[in-house]
C-alpha cells in the first residue's frame, strides 16, 4: 500500500500545495494523512494512525524533508522508524533519500550521511524562517498600549490580554486583595482567576479608582 503524509505546522497555514503534489503520484485522498497542528514535538495524531497502518512492505510519500520532523533529530528517528518497520519511504522533493528500489548498501551507508546533511540544511532553514518572522514582528508598528498591529488586517496580534479585559467586580476583588483586605484564595474563588496571574497583576497594574 502507498500512503501520503502531510504536515503543516499551524491550522493556519494551507496544506493544498502538499497535497496537490500527492495526488499527482496517483494517492488516493482517503490514503492521504494530514497532521494540522503545532507543538514542541513529532506526537501527532495523523502520523500516529499511519505508523499503526503500516505493514512490511508499505511506502509513504511526502513532499519535503521537513514534514517529517521539526528538527534534525525528530527527522533522522522518524526515517529510522519507517525502516525497521520494514517499510519505505519516497520523497518528493529529495529523491537521493526514498528507499524503495535502494541497494542495501546505499540505505545502510550513504542514505544516513545524506540524510544527516539534508535534514542539517532543514533545521537551520527553518531557523532562519523563524529569525525572519521575528524581525517583521519587531518592525510592526504599536498602538499606544504597545500592542503589535498588522499591517494588512491592521488588527491587534496576539490573544486578547485577560488584565485589559477585567471587570469592575473583579478589579474591586483584585484592589482588596493587594490591599490585604481578603486572601489570595478568596480573591481566585470570586474573580475565577488563576494565582500565577494574579500575581503577574499586582506586579504590573494598579486599579486606584476602580
Amino acid at each position: 500500500m502507498i500512503y501520503g503524509y502531510v504536515r503543516v505546522s499551524s491550522k493556519s497555514q494551507n496544506e493544498e500545495r502538499q497535497i496537490a503534489a500527492l495526488k499527482n503520484q496517483g494517492i488516493a485522498i482517503e490514503n492521504i494523512f494530514i497532521d494540522k497542528e503545532s507543538g514542541k514535538d513529532f506526537n501527532r495524531d495523523a502520523w500516529q494512525k499511519l505508523m499503526a497502518k503500516l505493514i512490511v512492505g508499505d511506502t509513504i510519500v511526502i513532499k519535503e524533508l521537513d514534514r517529517m520532523g521539526r528538527n534534525n533529530k525528530e527527522i533522522k528517528e522518524n526515517f529510522e522508524l519507517i525502516k525497521n518497520k520494514g517499510c519505505f519511504l519516497k520523497f518528493l522533493e529529495n529523491p537521493l533519500l526514498s528507499t524503495r528500489g535502494k541497494s542495501k548498501i546505499e540505505i545502510e551507508l550513504i542514505q544516513p550521511l545524506v540524510l544527516h546533511l539534508f535534514g542539517y540544511l532543514a533545521e537551520k532553514e527553518r531557523e532562519k524562517i523563524l529569525i525572519r518572522q521575528r524581525e517583521a514582528y519587531e518592525q510592526l508598528e504599536t498602538d499606544a498600549k504597545g500592542r503589535k498591529i498588522s499591517k494588512k488586517k491592521n488588527k491587534v496580534l496576539g490573544r486578547p490580554n485577560k488584565i485589559e479585559n477585567l471587570t469592575t467586580e473583579q478589579k474591586r476583588y483584585i484592589k482588596v486583595w493587594i490591599d490585604g483586605g481578603i486572601k489570595i484564595s478568596d480573591c481566585i474563588k470570586n474573580t475565577g482567576i488563576k494565582k500565577t496571574s494574579l500575581y503577574k497583576i499586582k506586579k504590573n497594574f494598579s486599579f486606584s479608582g476602580a
